[in-house]
């Protein structure tokens, strides 16, 4: 049995390291209170969500688009681990909420916290051991239901108040909005793309030139 590919470290500690530079950074510039923490948190949500959508789409963009997309196919575990290490920031902040007598309302608390409990347990699906002890149809499962959850919440936050006023608002939530209904697209147009591929027959030109041998 050939060993599965090592996941090289650097990916989710640069991304750590990105994700918190960037929450320091907003919390420099607006504060260490509930404006600049609430800024941070937009800030590293953004982030996360785009080492995500790499992690989720990747394969579909490969499928659909050749093989100029195909390095995001070939690393989709390590953009799934760098944004498992971004949401680590993110979710650092979140629990600041809570020091400061700020906490997320309980429905966002529940969609989310499943969101990183799948996030998490996925991550966990980078141990070979793991995966093999879990079975190849059963880890698909899984990471199937996952991700699909996962991308599901994030459309959820990026459609909640779409049309309220203000250009900050828009620029902070109508792109990632349209990442986020994109993604699932190209999946599912990248699945009945290969359903179609796999029903072609094959080539019977080596038939065809036996048959018209005299």
């Amino acid at each position: 049995m050939s060993r599965s590919r090592s996941i090289n470290p650097l990916w989710p500690a640069r991304s750590f390291g990105v994700a918190l530079g960037l929450a320091l950074t907003v919390l420099a510039i607006v504060g260490f209170g509930d404006d600049g923490i609430h800024g941070a948190l937009l800030a590293t949500a953004r982030l996360a969500f785009l080492l995500f959508w790499l992690a989720y789409a990747g394969g579909a963009l490969a499928s659909l688009f050749g093989s100029t997309f195909e390095p995001l196919r070939q690393h989709a575990r390590e953009f799934g681990l760098a944004f498992a290490a971004a949401l680590a920031v993110h979710l650092g902040l979140v629990a600041s909420l809570y020091v400061i007598g700020d906490p997320p309302p309980v429905r966002t608390l529940f969609v989310f916290g499943i969101a990183a409990l799948c996030v998490y347990g996925l991550a966990l699906g980078s141990i070979g051991r793991l995966r093999q002890a879990l079975g190849a149809r059963a880890w698909s499962f899984l990471r199937f239901a996952g991700m699909n959850y996962v991308a599901a919440a994030f459309i959820l936050d990026f459609l909640r108040d779409p049309f309220e006023a203000g250009l900050l608002h828009a620029l902070m939530y109508w792109p990632f909005a349209a990442l986020a209904l994109v993604g699932p697209a190209l999946r599912v147009v990248a699945a009945f793309h290969a359903l179609r591929e796999s029903k072609i027959p094959p080539c019977k030109g080596v038939n065809a030139t036996s048959s018209a041998r005299p």
